[in-house]
């Protein structure tokens, strides 16, 4: 049945776009959202609902993905002063030295990704 066919094409190409965005790249140690993420926090100074709003990701799935690169040392979590409620997002030492990594290496990582889905799915 050739509808069958065509949504198991899709379901796999499907997967191999999930796993793309979400595994790490190649040469980097983050993921497409993280890369995204920090280039924000690069940007601006931000909140980590600020940030998932312009990710379009969840609360939740955006805190996940601040707490990992807290971790990893790449962010960090600054209080406003007059405001100790609120916490902006703010790109480490290290974190900057990656997404000058990220700058210089996306591109060819992108390319190599796009190339990769590009093959016919069997």
């Amino acid at each position: 049945m050739a509808g069958q066919e065509q949504i198991q094409q899709i379901m796999q190409l499907y997967g191999a776009i999930t796993q793309c965005y979400n595994h790490p790249l190649d040469s980097l140690t983050v993921n497409l959202p993280q890369c995204q993420l920090l280039g924000y926090v690069a940007s601006d100074h931000l909140s980590v609902a600020q940030v998932a709003k312009r990710l379009g990701f969840s609360a939740t799935r955006t805190s996940n993905l601040v707490v990992d690169l807290c971790r990893q040392g790449y962010l960090e979590q600054q209080l406003v002063p007059d405001d100790r409620r609120r916490r902006y997002l703010e790109l480490t030492t290290t974190g900057r030295m990656l997404l000058a990594t990220i700058e210089q290496q996306l591109p060819s990582a992108l390319s190599v990704l796009l190339t990769d889905l590009q093959r016919p799915i069997h």
